[in-house]
């Protein structure tokens, strides 16, 4: 099936709220109309085909007119049973996506037929009677559920584990095995719903160790440390409270004797194509004796390649165009990092020039701890903790080394990892109180718990790319548009490491391909991303004579090895 932009993308522009109970009953009763109605109806005209075929040879005119119309009757229900499997699956994809959205939704995993529950088939069924100590653990799971959502809602979420510890205990355990299943699924592309599952099972998962006593007091010690954690937060916060547990005890093991990575991080360089290096070290950095420091940060500079030399283009830069052009990055990986900054220079009717700039942030280049290359997942467990990493601290210096000066309006730009520090770098009030940020353009990122309230943000997501659900929450709010893709059948470029789903590239056709429909569209979604398109285009003071000079940043930490 081709992918068709006016049909399979969902467009949520602003705060929303999503109540599964409804989305569930919805999938069950049409679950259940196709059951009683589709399928006897289907029976009922091949039998007739098969009659009408039986006696072609006695009433042969008669029986031949029969069975034209006996084809296009099943032809025409086979396209409605299309139709309503197409529906079934957005609603699942739905349901199962925002699970977590409204108090009791869990319970719905008792009900045959619901997104959550069994399927409404015999062996979905018979599962059921043939097994009914799994039913009754399914059932004390979705009560335990139930009765987190009302604890969390009343503000005392240890209460359940406090209450029931050893159904605490099976719960976790049941979601954690549930998580690893799924992604397994996920991995091998089983899952039809793409992932969706697992988001769910990981947002439970999360919300299990966000109630835990454990985790509690865990969070509170880290609090002073930097590591700032609501601790009665649900599970829409809960999954960047684990990657903030995680980040610093990863990093420790990292340090001491396991020699994973390249020893302690003291801080960072940035180099542009000119030669020029700018040093900008860390918290551990700044209290090192100088002489240590510059001995670890000569031999890092010694290390980099050489920045790729600028490039200019003319014309308007979509948000399509910012996420391809990180695609075209080629000087990063376990060792080094690159950073992209787009300089639009536009002459205005007026005979008056303004400049404004895009900050091109790459995603994942190695999904090790403890690299040299900033842009490992040492940076991902920070950044969905909320927490600062070398890789801020080099967009930072890559940005004073393009010279963006105050009051230029700044747009950062990013896929994956990379989307997750262009939210930080929006949201952080130091970076707003010396640049005019305008606008956030992210793809295959999880932002929802550290995404700016009051700058417009633009996140694409694929419904097949379990990233962008990584940490529990829908991203949402008065000044994010996102856009869904929903392309089950997506193939991968041949050059592209990641998985399908994930893939930049991928993003990019996906997203010029929706920007083109949306432009002549009159369906309300699409038309909402036409607006939010214009909002960032006006705001950047880009026009078809616009000039652009992209400046490029190699990025290395300064270690000890």
């Amino acid at each position: 099936m081709a992918f068709d932009p006016r049909r399979d993308v969902t467009v949520s522009s602003g705060a929303f709220s999503v109540d599964v109970d409804q989305l569930c009953a919805a999938h069950t009763l049409i679950t259940g109309e196709e059951t009683l109605s589709i399928v006897p109806a289907r029976l009922a005209l091949e039998a007739a085909l098969g009659e009408a075929e039986a006696v072609s040879g006695l009433v042969p005119e008669a029986s031949a007119h029969l069975a034209s119309a006996i084809t296009s009757a099943l032809s025409a229900l086979n396209f409605l049973a299309g139709e309503i499997d197409s529906l079934r699956w957005k609603l699942q994809d739905a349901a199962l996506t925002y699970a977590n959205a409204e108090s009791g939704s869990s319970l719905w995993e008792l009900v045959p037929g619901s997104p959550m529950g069994p399927q409404l088939s015999a062996s979905g069924i018979g599962m059921m009677v043939v097994a009914p100590g799994l039913l009754a653990f399914a059932g004390a799971s979705a009560l335990y559920h139930g009765a987190q959502d009302v604890s969390v809602r009343a503000g005392a979420p240890w209460l359940p584990t406090v209450l029931m510890p050893g159904l605490s205990v099976l719960v976790g355990e049941k979601d954690l095995y549930d998580t690893v299943i799924d992604g397994l699924l996920f991995k091998y592309h089983s899952d039809e719903v793409a992932g969706a599952r697992f988001q769910r099972d990981l947002g439970r998962f999360a919300l299990d160790v966000n109630s835990s006593p454990v985790y509690r007091g865990v969070a509170a010690a880290l609090s002073g440390l930097g590591v700032s954690q609501d601790l009665n937060s649900t599970s829409t916060q809960s999954a960047s409270g684990v990657a903030a547990l995680a980040a610093p005890f990863l990093a420790y093991l990292g340090l001491v004797d396991f020699h994973w990575g390249h020893g302690v991080s003291c801080g960072v360089i940035v180099r542009g194509a000119d030669g020029d290096a700018r040093i900008r070290p860390n918290g551990l950095g700044s209290l090192m004796p100088s002489s240590a420091l510059d001995a670890r940060t000569q031999s890092a500079l010694a290390a980099m390649p050489d920045a790729a030399p600028d490039t200019h283009y003319t014309g308007v830069t979509t948000s399509a165009d910012a996420i391809e052009h990180i695609t075209q990055m080629h000087g990063g990986d376990a060792d080094n990092g690159e950073i992209a900054i787009e300089e639009h220079v536009t002459l205005g009717d007026d005979g008056v020039t303004t400049r404004s700039w895009t900050v091109d942030i790459r995603g994942t280049q190695s999904f090790s701890i403890g690299q040299t290359g900033p842009q490992d997942m040492t940076t991902n467990l920070q950044g969905v903790a909320g927490m600062t990493s070398d890789q801020l601290d080099a967009i930072k210096e890559a940005m004073n080394a393009a010279g963006i000066a105050p009051g230029e309006a700044v747009e950062f730009a990013g896929h994956s990892q990379g989307g997750i520090m262009a939210a930080q770098l929006a949201a952080d009030p130091s970076v707003r109180a010396r640049y005019n940020v305008v606008s956030v353009v992210t793809a295959g990122s999880p932002t929802a718990t550290i995404a700016p309230s009051d700058v417009p943000v633009l996140a694409y997501e694929n419904s097949g790319d379990i990233v962008p659900g990584l940490d529990g929450n829908a991203t949402r709010g008065d000044n994010v548009t996102t856009v869904m893709f929903r392309d089950y059948e997506a193939t991968c470029h041949a050059d592209d490491p990641v998985p399908c789903s994930h893939s930049a590239p991928l993003y990019v056709d996906e997203i010029r391909s929706t920007l083109d429909a949306a432009h002549t569209s009159s369906d309300p979604g699409l038309g909402a991303l036409a607006a939010a398109e214009a909002r960032r285009t006006q705001a950047l003071g880009l026009t078809h004579n616009t000039q652009t000079t992209v400046h490029h940043y190699q990025t290395r930490r300064i270690t000890q090895g």
